[in-house]
């Protein structure tokens, strides 16, 4: 019969954690295509000035604005270029939103890869 001493335990279970600390790989960014992601915004605010669903968009771009869910009318969007900012795997685009109850100001937050994504920030 096979017994172990309480350091035989303790070797092995350090040898087992040093060796799956050795085993983790970092995850690799998602690459952005910032053209891409700006002419998913407008097409996106073009199918929903027009009156469109964002379902309608899917399964190319998936859209996830409460607003728009709850059929909100938009009127007109403005895209500010020089209020957009990239953090590597999205980028983040400004968009000045005029509903006929008012304008409002919201920034999306767009991804290219692996799938389209527009979410308000």
């Amino acid at each position: 019969m096979f017994t172990c001493s309480s350091s035989h335990r303790a070797l092995f279970f350090s040898m087992l954690l040093f060796g799956l600390v050795g085993c983790t790989t970092e995850t690799p960014a998602h690459s952005l295509d910032e053209a891409l992601a700006r002419e998913s915004v407008q097409k996106a605010m073009d199918l929903w000035v027009s009156g469109g669903k964002p379902e309608e968009l899917a399964p190319g771009i998936i859209v996830g604005d409460p607003a728009w869910k709850q059929s909100k009318k938009l009127v007109s969007y403005e895209i500010l270029k020089d209020e957009e900012t990239s953090d590597g795997s999205n980028l983040h685009i400004r968009v000045n939103r005029k509903f006929d109850s008012g304008d409002a100001k919201v920034t999306y937050i767009v991804g290219t890869s692996p799938v389209i994504t527009i979410f308000p920030q």
